[in-house]
């Protein structure tokens, strides 16, 4: 598999089973903008509350296990992704089918034929991370990305970019500036000083505004 980045805006998924996994990856997709439908035998609390504050999920109770294939497939049709979350056995016949119809197809348990996969992640300042151990320690992903998130918070990532932009328009030299930016990156001290030049430098001009009013 290759790692992408993709849009769920405007798309139709169907998940399958509202456990733990199946509205950890409901909420994801929605907040990614996709249009959201669980098959469920029930619904808890949880998950009837997130439906009364969003207009794109939809809750659709029935009993999986007693769907015949082809009603499966009617099903499957007509969604662009599909989410199935229940067990081995159901997940399995879901991936089948939706495999058959060219549909992308995530499932809880490692099911083969799985096309798609929604990993741990996280975004901070629009740097997006994700990790995926192909099932083997959900544990390790998530202690990974929790690494990842406080070592980006700890990072001045739109200042650093800012910067990069200033140096494109001032510094041709992409080695000039590569060496000021990892000056930048590394050295705290260097950073930290850059910081408070560009707040004195605010606070001037903020100033100078007031002055004229």
């Amino acid at each position: 598999m290759l790692p992408v980045l993709l849009s769920f805006e405007g798309k139709k998924i169907a998940i399958f089973g509202c456990g733990e996994v199946g509205k950890r990856r409901a909420k994801k997709i929605l907040k990614n903008g996709g249009i959201v439908d669980i098959y469920s035998k029930e619904f808890d609390e949880e998950i009837l509350k997130l439906k009364e504050n969003n207009k794109n999920l939809k809750l659709i109770k029935i009993d999986i296990n007693k769907l015949s294939d082809d009603e499966l497939k009617n099903i499957i049709s007509n969604y662009d992704f599909i989410v199935s979350a229940i067990n081995d056995e159901i997940n399995r016949r879901i991936v089948k089918i939706s495999k058959e119809l060219n549909k992308f197809v995530n499932s809880s348990t490692n099911v083969e034929g799985v096309n798609f996969i929604i990993p741990a992640y996280t975004e901070v300042d629009e740097v997006i991370f994700s990790i995926y151990t192909k099932g083997k320690s959900p544990l390790i992903a998530k202690n990974i990305r929790i690494f990842v998130e406080n070592y980006l918070k700890s990072k001045d990532i739109d200042l650093i970019a800012n910067i990069r932009e200033f140096l494109k328009e001032n510094y041709p030299n992409q080695k000039d500036r590569k060496k000021i930016l990892k000056m930048i990156f590394e050295d705290e001290r260097f950073r930290e000083e850059l910081k408070n030049l560009i707040k004195k430098w605010e606070r001037e001009k903020n100033d100078n505004i007031k002055g004229r009013l």
